[in-house]
């Protein structure tokens, strides 16, 4: 038999006892693999393949048990070479429009809708970091008299976000200036992104020599306050009750592990942080995780963007026996649905 015929059926019945161990949670023995071949391919030789693939750490024993089961090496290989996404079907669609809407009452709203999303099709947990506020774009600002010395600004971004902040001001503004500022700033600023607005009205100030210099500068001290442009990430998370159902998180210990990193989220965040440098799709599995608390499960990420532009990151996380051919193209689905409808709300 030629090598390329002993390759070719070892990554068949590796992806059959991936399959097998997806659908049932058992060790999967070479019976039940020639049954899945329809008994075109004998227990025996199958037998005999198990033993190069457990070679090969693709697959191992679990305990004493006859049965296999696949390895993260062996999971990381049916997801780069092996797998066949599964289209979604209408129905799925239909619900995702349903929940993920631009009549969603708020952008909380929304972020929660398309986490619950992921969960619901999937049937592992869904996970949205919201939109970085510096990767968000300026839509509108208003500034509102409180007293002599204090002003309310309320910010609008494209993608929904609204942030407001009590403004300490150094001299007193009266109405007009104030109005002044506001129609600058939403004439000046509308579509750029809020990580480049201070050094583009720093460059802006340091080519006046008028007026408009002590105006300009006036209107960069009201943006610069501390907690007008600074927002921090955001996780909503949905779906641990579906998760708790897995026969993987019957250990207590395990789930408390496991709930308690959605609790502290650093290491959530800057797992999504980091993929967000990157394009597409990417896929964690088991041990690559360097988070303990998840290195028996697996985490699938995309970006998602508004007008090209990368703002936040969407995703799963479930055992490392997730259905990855259904997983993974759902969230690559629900993150350019949520970009688009990010998109259309600005």
């Amino acid at each position: 038999m030629k090598q390329v015929d002993i390759k070719e059926r070892r990554k068949k019945i590796l992806c059959a006892i991936v399959d097998s161990y997806v659908d049932t949670a058992m060790p999967v023995g070479s019976r039940a693999v020639s049954q899945r071949f329809r008994c075109t391919i004998s227990p025996a030789t199958i037998r005999n393949v198990m033993v190069d693939l457990e070679e090969m750490d693709l697959i191992t024993h679990p305990h004493t048990s006859a049965g296999r089961v696949p390895t993260d090496n062996g999971y990381r290989f049916y997801v780069d070479c092996l797998i066949e996404p599964k289209h979604l079907t209408k129905e799925e669609e239909a619900l995702i429009t349903r929940l993920i809407n631009k009549k969603c009452e708020d952008f909380e709203s929304l972020m929660q809708s398309a986490s619950k999303a992921i969960s619901m099709i999937t049937n592992v947990a869904g996970i949205v970091l919201t939109p970085r506020l510096k990767r968000s774009a300026f839509k509108h600002i208003e500034f509102i008299p409180v007293d002599s010395s204090r002003v309310l600004a309320v910010l609008i971004t494209n993608s929904g976000i609204v942030k407001s902040s009590l403004i300490d001001l150094e001299e007193e503004i009266d109405k007009a200036e104030l109005f002044r500022i506001t129609e600058f700033l939403n004439q000046e600023l509308g579509g750029m992104f809020l990580g480049e607005i201070r050094s583009y009205l720093t460059r802006r100030l340091l080519e006046q020599r008028d007026s408009f210099y002590a105006f300009l500068k006036k209107a960069i001290l009201m943006l610069s306050a501390p907690s007008l442009l600074r927002k921090e990430d955001r996780v909503y998370f949905e779906g641990a009750v579906s998760l708790m159902s897995y026969p993987e998180f019957k250990d207590i210990s395990k789930a408390r592990l496991f709930l308690r990193l959605f609790e502290e989220k650093k290491d959530i965040l800057d797992l999504f942080n980091e993929d967000m440098e990157t394009e597409g799709i990417k896929v964690h599995i088991g041990k690559e995780n360097t988070c303990k608390s998840i290195q028996e499960c697996s985490v699938v990420t995309c970006n998602y963007k508004i007008r090209q532009r990368t703002i936040g990151a969407i995703g799963a996380i479930g055992p490392t026996r997730m259905e990855y051919g259904k997983v993974i193209p759902a969230v690559n689905y629900l993150s350019e649905v949520l970009g688009k409808v990010l998109e259309d709300l600005g």
